[in-house]
């Protein structure tokens, strides 16, 4: 079993299913009472999304960089970066580090091929739906047309996400928002592109396929471990 080095805490909430989810993973595989074999560096939250919410994208790198090589230094086999929008990093913590990362995007793009998803719906942060990075990344692995929110629907995604789901707060009302975002748009999928999101919704939700990348991710990560990626 290889040792996977996480890159946690953006937010901590996911990074806490993350790890459930490997560790139910490494049971089912080999059974009894084994679990995954994991390094986990966590980053602090407060810090970051100070560098998100000023846009110093200089000190977000840096810091996530930082937490990669002591990953490496502590023998990571790989790196799990457990945040779509921490994946602006993904390349430059390999570099640092000489370490494959487990991407999020390839999970991602072949689940949405395999569903055979030409239009899906991307909610995510605010970076993660209307910056430069995670759109023109994934146009690299996957040659659909990505459907994004309105930007008033996308300052509640935001809030959603930043205001509410990384503190552990689920509300109804928040579920009952989202729905309405999804049923506007004339879509063939739903990328829940931020690893927070599985925890207000889920594919018994509305009926076009969800691609839930906090357990995609997860999957892959474990499929890496075993040899399998």
């Amino acid at each position: 079993m290889k040792l996977l080095g996480l890159i946690g805490g953006v937010s901590p909430q996911s990074t806490a299913i993350y790890y459930h989810l490997l560790n139910e993973a490494a049971r089912a595989r080999l059974g009894g009472e084994h679990s995954a074999n994991i390094l986990l560096y966590a980053l602090d939250y407060g810090v970051l999304i100070e560098h998100y919410n000023a846009g110093d994208w200089a000190a977000y790198r840096a810091a996530v960089v930082k937490g990669a090589q002591r990953l490496a230094a502590a023998g990571a086999d790989a790196l799990v970066i457990t945040s779509n929008t921490t994946h602006l990093v993904a390349e430059a913590a390999g570099e640092a580090t000489g370490l494959p990362v487990v991407h999020v995007m390839d999970a991602l793009t072949a689940a949405m091929n395999a569903a055979g998803s030409r239009k899906p719906l991307l909610l995510g942060t605010p970076f993660v739906m209307n910056g430069d990075f995670y759109r023109a990344e994934l146009s690299k692995r996957y040659d659909g047309t990505l459907i994004v929110p309105t930007m008033t629907e996308q300052a509640d995604v935001g809030r959603i996400i930043l205001d509410e789901l990384v503190n552990g707060d689920v509300r109804d009302a928040s579920r009952a928002r989202l729905l309405d975002i999804i049923a506007a748009h004339d879509i063939d999928g739903v990328i829940l592109g931020c690893t927070e999101l599985c925890m207000i919704l889920s594919q018994s939700d509305f009926d076009p396929p969800a691609f839930d990348t906090t357990a995609l991710h997860a999957a892959a990560s474990n499929a890496f471990v075993f040899g399998e990626a």
